[in-house]
């Protein structure tokens, strides 16, 4: 458990967020998120729009979006990507709060909140896709799929190796988010379509679930793009 010194202000200032979190709970949301395997350990089943509604009332602060996320309440972690500084926020940190990341709707929270505005992001990516972690590695791929743009054809082929390695796999969150981000790779181009094309093309025929399913999903992406 991580402990912090006493600030007055800042405790306020979370006493009153996690306030406006329970008058906004939804019970049904949070259970029906339980129920679909989304474990926090605090979850109010608040949707997306007032979550944000809340964290524009409040300047970023370093500090307070750590201790917010420290809460590891489903809803104050979210706030803590909206109002956590992208100068102030380290690898070291976002190392930390990896660690945190368990199912799908708070990794790509985090991702479109705060990783994918990090000047090393790119870098991130590189690092966690070689991770033993699932979560890690599904984190990475999200993560890349949503700077896409960012990666040169080297940096890609890395990206599509490591896909093509992980991709027989049952774990459907992880088929997914490759599935996803080859489909935003192929957006660079028709050459860089071609080479993904021609690197899964044996996976439309494969007797694993996951590899026709990446399969499916970049063949219409890339009709979708008319690069066929």
């Amino acid at each position: 458990m991580k402990f912090f010194i006493q600030n007055t202000d800042l405790d306020n200032k979370i006493r009153d967020i996690r306030l406006k979190i329970r008058l906004s709970m939804n019970g049904v949301v949070a259970d029906k998120m339980t129920n679909d395997g989304i474990i926090y350990r605090k979850n109010y089943g608040v949707d997306f729009p007032r979550i944000k509604e809340i964290a524009k009332e409040y300047p970023q602060n370093k500090d307070l979006a750590q201790r917010l996320w420290a809460l590891q309440i489903r809803e104050t972690m979210i706030i803590a990507t909206i109002l956590q500084p992208v100068e102030s926020y380290t690898e070291e940190m976002a190392e930390e709060w990896l660690m945190s990341l368990n199912h799908t709707e708070i990794v790509e929270q985090t991702c479109m909140n705060l990783f994918s505005k990090l000047p090393y992001a790119a870098k991130l990516c590189l690092k966690w896709i070689e991770s033993d972690n699932k979560w890690v590695r599904i984190t990475s791929i999200i993560l890349a799929a949503r700077i896409w743009q960012q990666f040169e054809r080297e940096k890609v082929e890395i990206l599509l190796a490591k896909s093509i390695e992980l991709a027989d796999t049952s774990d459907f969150h992880q088929y997914k988010a490759i599935s996803l981000l080859l489909c935003r790779l192929c957006r660079l181009g028709k050459d860089v379509s071609s080479l993904i094309m021609n690197e899964i093309k044996h996976f439309e025929t494969s007797d694993k679930p996951s590899l026709r399913y990446i399969f499916g999903e970049i063949h219409y992406e890339i009709s979708f793009l008319n690069f066929s």
